[in-house]
Parts: C-alpha cells; sequence; structure tokens
C-alpha cells in the first residue's frame, strides 16, 4: 500500500523537510510530499503523502486549520518567536492585567479577513531566495501585506505576561504574525512562545497513525465520478469522453472499480470530460 496519506503527529524541532526525510527512509520511497509546512519549534498535525497520493496535496493545502499555542507580552522577537533575538518592551504596569482589552482587540482587529505581513524569517521566496536565507545574511528586503481569513481567535488562559490560545484561520495563516502584530496594537510587544497544529480540515490529532489512509478514505467527501471499461481506456489515453452524468464541480476525481484513478475536469463547455491528473495506480 504504497499510495496513501501518512497522519504525523511532528516534534519540536524538527522541520517539514526533516519529516518528509524520514517517511522515505523508513518505506524506503522516492515520493514524499507533505500539505502544509510547520515551523521547526512548533509541533501537531502534518499530511504526509506517498506515491501516486502526492498528486493529489494541492487539494488539500488550502483547508482551513486550528492551532494552540502561548505567547508572551513585554518583549519582542525579531523571528516573532521564542527562537529569536529577544529585545524588552516597555509596557505600562496597569496594563498587564487588563484581559479585557486584550479580548477587544483581538474582536476588533484580529477577527474576520485580516491583512498581514509574513514574518522575515519564513519559507516565503523573494526575487527566488528563501526570505529566511535574506534575514540571516542581515539583507534588507520588503514582503508584501497578504489578505487571511481568521475565524477564531480564543483565550484560553492568561496570567501576564503569558497567554493560551486558540486560532482557527484559513491557509496561509501566519501565527507567529498574529501574535507579533497583537502585541504592536497593545502597545507592548508579544512572541510566540509554543504552537500546535491540533486540526487540517476535518482530520485531527486522533488520526495520527502508522499504518496510513488511502486515497479513497481521505477523499471521502470530494466530488467524483465512475467511469466504465470504456471511458478508462480514452480517459488514460489522453481522450475527452462525455459528460453523461452532467456533474457540475470543475474538478472532481474519476473513480474506476472503485480506485482514484485521476482527477478529472470538464472541457468544452462542460459537455465533456479529461483527466487533469492520472493516477498510476493498480485497479
Amino acid at each position: 500500500m504504497s499510495d496513501r496519506f501518512l497522519f504525523i503527529d511532528k516534534e519540536k524541532g524538527k522541520t517539514s523537510f526533516d519529516v518528509v526525510r524520514d517517511v522515505k527512509k523508513a518505506l524506503s520511497m522516492k515520493k514524499v510530499g507533505h500539505a502544509g509546512t510547520l515551523d521547526p519549534m512548533a509541533t501537531g498535525l502534518m499530511i504526509v503523502a506517498t506515491g501516486e497520493a502526492t498528486k493529489l496535496l494541492e487539494f488539500l493545502l488550502h483547508y482551513d486549520k486550528v492551532y494552540e499555542g502561548d505567547l508572551r507580552f513585554g518583549a519582542t522577537s525579531d523571528t516573532y518567536d521564542a527562537e529569536g533575538s529577544i529585545t524588552e518592551f516597555n509596557s505600562d504596569a496597569a496594563f498587564m492585567s487588563s484581559l479585557s482589552v486584550i479580548k477587544k482587540i483581538v474582536q476588533e482587529r484580529f477577527i474576520g479577513k485580516i491583512s498581514q505581513v509574513p514574518p522575515k524569517f519564513s519559507a516565503k521566496k523573494v526575487n527566488g531566495k528563501r526570505a529566511y536565507d535574506l534575514a540571516r545574511k542581515g539583507e534588507d528586503f520588503t514582503l508584501q501585506a497578504k489578505e487571511v481569513n481568521v475565524y477564531g481567535f480564543e483565550i484560553l488562559s492568561f496570567v501576564w505576561p503569558d497567554l493560551k490560545f486558540r486560532i482557527s484561520c484559513g491557509s496561509g495563516t501566519y501565527i507567529r504574525s498574529l501574535v507579533h502584530d497583537l502585541g504592536q496594537a497593545l502597545s507592548c510587544g508579544a512572541y510566540m512562545t509554543s504552537l500546535r497544529r491540533v486540526s487540517i480540515g476535518r482530520f485531527s490529532l486522533a488520526d495520527v497513525g502508522e499504518s496510513g489512509v488511502s486515497i479513497e478514505d481521505v477523499f471521502s467527501d470530494f466530488p467524483f465520478i465512475d467511469i466504465d471499461d470504456e471511458e478508462y481506456v480514452h480517459l488514460s489515453n489522453g481522450r475527452f469522453v462525455p459528460n453523461k452524468k452532467s456533474i457540475q464541480d470543475v474538478v472532481f476525481l474519476a473513480k474506476y472499480k472503485g480506485k482514484v484513478v485521476g482527477v478529472a475536469e470538464l472541457v468544452t463547455g462542460g459537455e465533456f470530460i479529461k483527466f487533469r491528473k492520472r493516477l498510476n495506480v493498480l485497479v
């Protein structure tokens, strides 16, 4: 069963590349990928694909995510987390116990569609180079702000200067940037001290296991059509087949004998179907 998805609880200190490398070594496989990075200091859920399942990773990248973590007020970090260079921040002692102020700012400025700038110590590319490489060299550069969705920002506990949170957000959200920006908004500074990803879409840490999950199970809620012998042959040879089922989704899975054999799409105004990606799986 080489074409599958693995749900892994990444440990602190490992990069996402380390996780992929470990899977390659453990399974003696060359074709391994993941559905979204986690910073080395972060822990939690990673979805890793092997074999032909890697061709479907792009359809998992945009899933919403939930994180739990901790932040510390009263200082800033050049990486926005505890692994960076920490600078103490002058803060008003009267603010230190004002949970109501924090909640008010969070509700007003950090829920919904917001604009954020990714950390300079991130994997974002600037003129073809990773931002963190440029930052480590001390080079001056600018990252563009981007719009992200924050669905929930729950404060789980707060004893100055430490706050524990749970954030649900759309893909592409940098929790480090949220923490940094909150500190700036409160004029006291803040940096992230821990982070754990607890869910990706409908998958959670409860799904972590060693055996892996089939393509069919992971995409059980994805639109699909069943194709017959003739359609499978035509599609596999790059031909179009009539959209006999009148499916409306632009992109969907094609199943043959109960197995996912490709990603299909509509062409010529929806009258025909063709393979966008074919999976080389045994059926």
